[in-house]
């Protein structure tokens, strides 16, 4: 008990330790691999274990999570072998048959160096993980009476990740681990159970390949969450500082002229510039993960005030050319409204988005003049 409450307080305080730093959420072709390999299996009732087997193994995954994946896996062990008196590997005629076994299965694999390590933005060069899972076998035996062999097995054990270079694209898995034969525990029929003399132990290398993900990489991005909030005071303490560019509240008559028996009817709307801008990477009309906070506060302001209607001016800063740049701001423009409408469900008709091109002047850096920003509108 005093382990078990000691391996939780370590996991306690990892976690604690990375309160700061959030995961960027990712589309489900995100975080895919595949995996191919071989290796050698013996008994582990060891009678007897040499000759070893042969075994090859097949492996299609999906991490949801830099701590949890979820794998599908085929493995084949090859090659005779005689224990009590029977030769396995043999077919019920008594012809040989390359395989001794089949393994079809679904595994859980839980990244233990994530999960008491924490997750520090990309894969450990080493990495170790616990394989769990369960999955269809079959045997070939030599017994008239078993044509069947199908059984329900098990597999557990250990995967050692040798992450390589710098994209880390590529994993070299070393994998030790027992294929357990669950319904047929000491090589007779009986009640579920583990027991050594219905298992293999294996020994499997295998290559794995991480196929890229919808961030640029091959694995989970994280992002500071102190950093960003901290960026957003700082932008928002810049616009403080320039009044006149960040109108609090600015009433701007506009006329609206309907011909009903010769009367000018005047409309005045009331503009209100909200704190919360996004700020766009160079020629990028694509909202950063830095940058989605932003959206959901104003999200989160519409949905406190049902009333509110909000116009989304998009900028691009003076660099390149001004017929792009205009286009590039109506893209910035139509993002965050894209956003707020199919991820935030504002309706539509509570949102107006306009580029306005080219600008030098909300702030005095060209980087932070790539922005969109908020009005209010009011009559």
């Amino acid at each position: 008990m005093k382990k078990f409450l000691f391996v939780i307080a370590i996991a306690a305080s990892s976690v604690a330790a990375n309160a700061q730093t959030a995961i960027e959420s990712s589309k489900f072709f995100d975080n895919w691999y595949f995996g191919i390999g071989g290796g050698v299996s013996a008994p582990l009732s060891c009678d007897p274990m040499f000759p070893l087997n042969g075994m090859g193994d097949i492996t299609v995954g999906k991490r949801f999570s830099p701590i949890f994946a979820l794998e599908a896996d085929g493995s084949a062990l090859f090659g005779s072998h005689t224990a009590n008196g029977v030769r396995w590997g043999m077919n019920a005629n008594g012809n040989f048959n390359a395989f001794r076994a089949l393994s079809v299965g679904v595994n859980g694999v839980t990244n233990l160096s994530n999960l008491f390590g924490g997750y520090k933005g990309s894969p450990r060069a080493v990495e170790l993980s616990l394989v769990t899972g369960v999955s269809w076998l079959h045997c070939f035996t030599p017994k008239e009476s078993d044509k069947a062999n199908n059984y329900l097995g098990a597999k557990t054990g250990f995967a050692i990740d040798f992450n390589l270079g710098s994209t880390k694209a590529s994993t070299i898995r070393v994998e030790p681990s027992v294929m357990w034969n669950l319904s047929r525990p000491g090589n007779s029929y009986g009640n579920l159970a583990f027991n050594r003399q219905g298992a293999q132990l294996s020994l499997g290398v295998k290559y794995i390949f991480n196929f890229k993900t919808s961030n640029g990489t091959h694995h989970f991005k994280t992002y500071d969450v102190g950093a960003m909030q901290s960026e957003i005071a700082r932008l928002n303490a810049e616009l403080a500082k320039k009044p006149k560019e960040v109108i609090k509240e600015v009433p701007v008559e506009k006329i609206v002229e309907k011909p009903v028996e010769k009367i000018v009817e005047k409309t005045i709307v009331k503009e209100t510039q909200l704190a919360p801008v996004v700020i766009f990477q160079l020629g990028k009309s694509t909202i950063d993960a830095s940058q989605k906070p932003s959206v959901a506060m104003i999200a989160k302001y519409m949905q406190n005030h049902p009333t509110s209607k909000v116009l989304i001016n998009g900028y691009a800063s003076p660099e390149g050319n001004p017929e792009l740049n205009q286009k590039l701001s109506d893209a910035r423009a139509k993002a965050v409204y894209d956003m707020l409408v199919n991820v935030y469900k504002i309706s539509p008709s509570r949102l107006t988005h306009k580029g306005l091109g080219v600008t030098d002047e909300l702030f005095d850096e060209n980087d932070w003049n790539r922005v969109a920003v908020f009005i209010e509108q009011s009559k």
